[in-house]
């Protein structure tokens, strides 16, 4: 598939849709990281947007003004089943609100489409979330879901220094997210899925209390994130099969920010932002650089599809990492529901 290039197509223009960062005219290099799935395809020239997506017609006339330059030949449509039979895609990103992944997702890949990205959380459901990964492996298409963390340098940094052995065997982790926007199902996402992927590990049992005022929140309400009052924070517990444990803390009551101790053996890890340090006994610490990549983000997202596509190879998020994720999330409001009880995973179907 050498110098092939990928029809792509985008269904979902609100927020991680479609924003465009500003170019800095004084910065050494001018072009920023992309932080939206049409900023990918523009920093991605093996690939081609022949078409996006969205039911607000509005948002399809802010696409052509904020990316009519980049994208002047781009189809729009209103109806993406209409947009998948039309388009010939290879690829397609879903980032749509929550509760409309699924149909999409299926959809894509029994029309034949190779790679898929899908926001987070996967979708509201985790029979939801099955079904997804179900009909992906019947049509052989890729399904990568969009915890972007998993593509940042500073977590891989985290992650080979555990597996490096630099403070012994895991034994706890603690996340914390806080601010205004620190919703279990908005964000809570990002910071359930680092402490999975730094733990390495598949989740066995939980417990959790929900934020004050949402003691009878059962059933997430599918409101895409965008409302926090619809949304609620969350302290948990997750017992992993390998024996870590973590504590998470995702409350807008808390400082903003987000931050990880993974706790050794024979040290600890911090990381916070892009800063990990790793931190011993008799005040011996040790601040890790960088990783360096080419591509980061929903970059590194679509970088990695396509070269799984090309090549084979495993992706860094598929269905079931995202799966994980959801279930965990269900798994929470169960626990508050039960009175703040263990809750032993996998889920019974239906949840």
């Amino acid at each position: 598939m050498a110098n092939k290039t990928y029809r792509a197509a985008l269904v979902g223009l609100s927020g991680i849709g479609m924003r465009r960062t500003a170019v800095d005219p004084g910065a050494v290099l001018d072009t920023p990281m992309p932080v939206s799935h049409v900023g990918a395809y523009s920093a991605l020239p093996q690939t081609e947007l022949v078409a996006v997506c969205d039911i607000k017609t509005e948002l399809l006339d802010q696409f052509k003004e904020n990316w009519g330059d980049v994208f002047p030949n781009t189809h729009i449509y209103t109806d993406y089943r209409e947009m998948i039979d039309k388009e010939n895609l290879d690829i397609i990103n879903v980032a749509t609100p929550d509760d409309r992944h699924k149909e999409i997702v299926i959809d894509a890949a029994k029309s034949g489409v190779k790679g898929i990205v899908c926001e987070k959380p996967m979708s509201t459901t985790v029979e939801d979330c099955a079904q997804m990964i179900e009909a992906c492996e019947a049509s052989g298409s890729l399904l990568s879901v969009d915890h972007t963390r998993r593509w940042w340098p500073s977590f891989h940094v985290v992650r080979q220094a555990i597996r490096d052995g630099a403070i012994g065997e895991v034994k706890r982790i603690v996340g914390h997210w806080g601010g205004p926007r620190a919703m279990l199902f908005r964000n809570g996402t990002h910071l359930i899925d680092g402490v999975c992927f730094f733990a390495d590990s598949d989740p066995q049992w939980v417990f959790a209390e929900l934020d004050e005022g949402f003691e009878d929140y059962t059933t997430y309400q599918a409101a895409g994130g965008r409302d926090p009052s619809t949304d609620p924070g969350s302290s948990g517990y997750i017992h992993f099969k390998n024996g870590v444990r973590a504590f998470v803390n995702c409350s807008k009551g808390q400082l903003p920010g987000v931050r990880y101790e993974i706790i050794g053996e024979t040290g600890w890890i911090e990381h916070d932002g892009d800063t990990v340090t790793v931190r011993r006994p008799i005040g011996k610490s040790e601040r890790l650089p960088q990783a360096q990549y080419t591509v980061s983000g929903i970059a590194g997202i679509m970088a990695e599809l396509i070269r799984v596509i090309e090549h084979g190879g495993e992706l860094i998020c598929p269905g079931q990492e995202g799966k994980k994720v959801v279930e965990i999330l269900v798994a929470f409001l169960k626990s508050q529901e039960l009175g703040n009880t263990r809750v032993n995973l996998p889920l019974s179907p239906g949840r």
